[in-house]
């Protein structure tokens, strides 16, 4: 057991933070896209079929993510944290069992109840643990994290653990048995910080009507909202279908895994120099932009490029919008109106708007592909692109403000 006054715990509440992002958000989530192509020869699914079946995970964020922020706000981080992992390590193995398009959707979008809650909950672990400049970094971390689990997943699930373990089914009952370990972790280990180690950021239990109230008339929140809509939409579109195009299109499975390896790796190399450039410049919101425009810039080219230029466009766009996750959590725990007692709730409302360009953007982008295999990244761009106007609304959300 930690010790209750320890001075380090809170690395250790970050730590356990960052392997819950990892397992759950990342490697239990991105093994999906590099083993649809086994999975839609095994169970005779079409691309669309595909697209709708990584579609119902974030289509399960519609409903789950701000009642997930509420409950985080209203029961605090160690219980919310611990029923997640338990319960998304059970769906997640509970995937391997999958027979059908049906019965895999319907197991996707159990799964998605607990990942698409992960982002609403986990971030509210920062919050109340760390102040100031620190809260960016922590944030950041979180992304590093993410990163490591993704790489993990998308690289070695399709050609080393599903061979090695005996298919894509034992992969699910990997990460599954990882993510109830994980709910274990924080039952035994996990609390709420004491007045004495961060009185500043210490929260109250408030009730759901309050809190939902106070959030709800908070046009920020919205328009993070919306703008996350288009840019995780667009990029939810993209991991799951470029796996699979690149296949299409005559490249090696490892080589074509290992392009979305490369994207996590991006992301995971960018996120802190992204948030303390952040701080450097005194604002979030000249980052957040750059993010936003390097996603719309990176999609759109992809379709004309060559081998060589694909892997510029996966380095450069994924480093320069990997601040992107970490910094709209940031802006909102930041606003005076929000703080740590809200944070949950605040980040519930923002995911729910955005898991619904999540949930319909990669069947939409996929029904595009018999048409022109390069036509899902053109939508896709047009869709991130929609976020770039919005973020004029937030132009005044610096850092200090």
């Amino acid at each position: 057991m930690i010790k209750k006054q320890n001075p380090y715990y809170k690395w250790y509440i970050l730590f356990l933070s960052g392997l819950t992002y990892a397992i759950i958000a990342g490697a239990s989530r991105l093994c999906m896209p590099v083993l649809f192509k086994q999975i839609s020869e095994d169970l005779n699914l079409s691309v669309t079929a595909i697209g709708t079946i990584w579609g119902m995970d974030p289509l399960a964020g519609v409903f789950i993510g701000l009642p997930s922020g509420l409950l985080a706000d209203r029961f605090g981080i160690k219980r919310s944290l611990t029923v997640l992992c338990i319960l998304a390590g059970v769906f997640g193995a509970l995937r391997g069992f999958s027979n059908s398009f049906g019965s895999l959707a319907a197991l996707m979008f159990l799964f998605g109840l607990m990942a698409a809650a992960t982002p609403s909950i986990v971030p509210k672990a920062t919050a109340v643990w760390f102040a100031g400049k620190r809260l960016g970094l922590a944030n950041g971390m979180l992304i590093v994290a993410w990163s490591i689990g993704a790489m993990v997943a998308t690289q070695f699930s399709a050609t080393v653990f599903s061979p090695a373990f005996g298919g894509w089914q034992s992969v699910m009952f990997l990460f599954g048995g990882i993510s109830i370990a994980l709910g274990l972790l924080w039952l035994f280990t996990g609390r709420e910080p004491s007045k004495t180690e961060n009185p500043e950021q210490l929260t109250t239990r408030i009730p759901f009507r309050q809190s939902l109230s106070h959030v709800s008339h908070i046009k920020a929140v919205w328009i993070i909202g919306l703008v996350t809509l288009f840019n995780w939409g667009a990029s939810m579109g993209f991991i799951g279908y470029l796996p699979f195009y690149l296949r299409t299109i005559g490249w090696a499975p490892a080589s074509a895994d290992s392009v979305i390896t490369v994207a996590s790796a991006m992301m995971l190399l960018g996120s802190i120099p992204m948030v303390l450039l952040s701080d450097r410049l005194n604002s979030r919101w000249g980052v957040l932009m750059l993010s936003v425009t390097s996603l719309a810039v990176g999609l759109a080219l992809l379709p004309f490029m060559n081998t060589l230029g694909v892997w510029l466009v996966i380095i450069i766009s994924n480093f320069l919008r990997s601040g992107s996750s970490s910094l709209f959590n940031v802006m909102l725990f930041e606003m005076k109106d929000i703080g740590g007692s809200y944070g949950g709730t605040a980040i519930g409302l923002a995911s729910t708007i955005s898991m619904v360009g999540a949930f319909l953007a990669p069947p939409l982008g996929n029904s595009l592909a018999d048409i022109n295999p390069g036509l899902p990244f053109i939508l896709w761009a047009a869709l991130a692109a929609m976020g770039i106007p919005l973020m004029f609304f937030l132009k005044k959300r610096t850092v200090r403000s």
